[in-house]
């Protein structure tokens, strides 16, 4: 079993490796009604919302007079999903897989098919869903599948205050060994829930052993 389940995750991430980014992602730009209310009026000069993002802040301001602001929106609701095929239930993924496909704003998930519309902060993104495994029958069956998906989950970002030099990224390729994972308009590298370097150590104790089928 242990051969089939690297096997299978040896092609899904040569799968997202390979897929780039477009040069143009169906985003919209840094308006002024993304700010909301504003709580400060001082901030660094900016031009974009990516400039703010790792203070936790937003770009807010009249042409040329910009800066990063503290605005004070919280994380909009996600809404019900309807199942996948009318068959598999599905969520917007807490920890979301690198997404190989261009980054898209959507009000809804018929803006995103076959993917979801998920919340992220005070917008929505196209995401690749998960399935709700606690409602699939024969949950057992699924079990290799979703351990070997932890291999391939983003992490969260950490604090703003730590993590104010980011790599940003197109593809896994430029993260190895970790993933190329979206988050709100850009991608940036993030280690994996589980580590694929760890899992190469234990393959390879268990082919020294002789156990690699085992």
């Amino acid at each position: 079993m242990d051969g089939v389940v690297w096997a299978v995750l040896v092609l899904l991430c040569a799968a997202l490796a390979t897929a780039q980014e477009p040069s143009e992602n169906t985003v919209s730009g840094d308006d002024d009604d993304d700010c909301g209310t504003l709580e400060d009026y001082d901030g660094i000069a900016c031009k974009s919302h990516e400039e703010c993002y790792t203070l936790g802040q937003q770009c807010c301001g009249p042409d040329g007079k910009k800066t990063c602001r503290k605005t004070g929106l919280k994380t909009m609701p996600e809404e019900k999903h309807a199942p996948f095929l009318g068959l598999i239930p599905r969520e917007c993924p807490r920890d979301p897989l690198p997404e190989p496909f261009p980054i898209r704003n959507c009000t809804s998930d018929a803006d995103c098919w076959p993917r979801l519309c998920c919340p992220d902060g005070n917008r929505r993104f196209c995401r690749t869903a998960l399935p709700l495994w606690d409602q699939l029958p024969a949950q057992r069956l699924f079990m290799p599948v979703r351990n070997m998906l932890a291999y391939l989950q983003c992490t969260p970002p950490p604090p703003p205050i730590y993590d104010l030099f980011p790599k940003v990224c197109r593809s896994t390729l430029d993260c190895f060994p970790n993933l190329c994972c979206q988050e709100q308009d850009r991608r940036v590298c993030r280690p994996p829930k589980k580590s694929v370097l760890a899992l190469l150590a234990t393959l390879g104790q268990r082919q020294r052993r002789g156990e690699w089928f085992g």
